[in-house]
C-alpha cells in the first residue's frame, strides 16, 4: 500500500459520519486525488457507484486546489459529500450551486441536497418487526451467488467485484417466489462490524411492502452475525427515509450532498 493512500485511510478513520463508501473505494483501488503527494491536506475519491468524498486534515488550506480539481470534471456525474468539519467553507459559491431544475454554469449542473445518517435502535426494530413480513406466496431467503447478477440500480454487482466477495462480506436477503426475485436487501459496504444496507425492489412489486420485508430480514441476519446495521440516504428520498424509521433507525446527522453533473462542455466553474 503506498504511503499517500495509507495516510488517506488514517485520516478517513477519524471522520465522525458514515463514509464507508469512501473506504470501499480505497479498498477497490479507485483513483485517489490529493492536493499534493507528501503531507497532503485534502483527499478526494469517487466510488464506482458514483458517490464521492472530500476529507483531510486541512481542507480549508487546500480549498482552492480542491475546487480546481472538482472543476476539472468534463463528463459524468457524482454525489459529493464533504467531511463535516469542512462543510462551512463556501462550497455552494465555489461549486456554483444551482436550483436542482436549473442548469449551472460551464455546462455543469450542481444541485445541493442533504444526506442523512441514521443510528440503529434494536429495541425499536424489535417492536415493529412483525409489521414487515413477506406478502403471501413470497419467502425471504438468503441470497446466493446466482443472485449476484440480479439487474437493477441498487444491486450487489454495483458494489462488489464478484459474488464471492459479496457473500463473504455480509451477503443479502432475497424476497423470492420460485425463481422470481421481487426485492433484495444486502450489504452494500462493510467496515469491521458495521454493515451498510442497500435495497432494490423490482419495478412490478414496488410500494407493496417488499423492501420492508427484505430489509427487516437482512437486519435480523446482520444482528445474528454480530453486525451493526447502518443506513444513510438522501433526505428527499422519502421512501428510503420512511423505510429506515419503520425499521428502527433514527436520524442523527444531516450534511450537504452535492449532485455534480458534467455535460462535457466544461468544468464546474470558470
Amino acid at each position: 500500500m503506498d504511503e499517500r493512500r495509507n495516510t488517506a485511510r488514517q485520516a478517513l478513520a477519524s471522520v465522525p459520519v458514515n463514509a464507508m463508501f469512501a473506504q470501499a473505494a480505497l479498498d477497490l483501488g479507485a483513483p485517489l486525488w490529493s492536493d499534493r503527494e507528501a503531507d497532503a491536506r485534502a483527499f478526494h475519491v469517487v466510488h464506482p457507484y458514483g458517490m464521492s468524498f472530500v476529507w483531510g486534515p486541512a481542507v480549508d488550506e487546500a480549498f482552492p486546489l480542491v475546487v480546481s480539481h472538482l472543476a476539472g470534471r468534463r463528463a459524468g456525474e457524482e454525489w459529493l459529500q464533504v467531511e463535516p468539519r469542512w462543510t462551512g467553507l463556501g462550497w455552494d459559491d465555489a461549486l456554483r450551486v444551482a436550483d436542482a431544475s436549473s442548469p449551472g454554469c460551464g455546462g455543469v449542473t450542481t444541485a445541493r441536497h442533504t444526506r442523512v445518517n441514521f443510528a440503529f435502535d434494536e429495541a425499536a426494530h424489535a417492536v415493529r418487526r412483525g409489521e414487515s413480513v413477506p406478502p403471501d406466496g413470497w419467502v425471504a431467503r438468503r441470497a446466493t451467488a446466482e443472485d449476484f447478477g440480479w439487474a437493477g440500480s441498487v444491486v450487489p454487482s454495483r458494489f462488489w467485484s464478484d459474488a464471492g466477495s459479496f457473500l463473504a462480506q455480509g451477503g443479502g436477503v432475497a424476497l423470492a417466489r420460485g425463481d422470481e426475485v421481487g426485492a433484495m436487501a444486502f450489504a452494500s459496504y462493510r467496515q469491521g462490524s458495521r454493515v451498510e444496507l442497500g435495497i432494490e425492489t423490482a419495478p412490478p412489486w414496488r410500494r407493496r411492502g417488499f423492501a420492508a420485508a427484505a430489509a427487516a430480514t437482512m437486519i435480523d441476519v446482520a444482528l445474528d452475525a454480530g453486525l451493526v446495521p447502518v443506513w444513510s440516504c438522501r433526505e428527499d428520498n422519502v421512501g428510503s427515509f420512511r423505510l429506515a424509521t419503520a425499521l428502527g433507525f433514527t436520524p442523527t446527522t444531516r450534511t450537504p450532498y452535492f449532485h455534480l453533473v458534467a455535460s462535457g462542455r466544461g468544468g464546474l466553474a470558470s
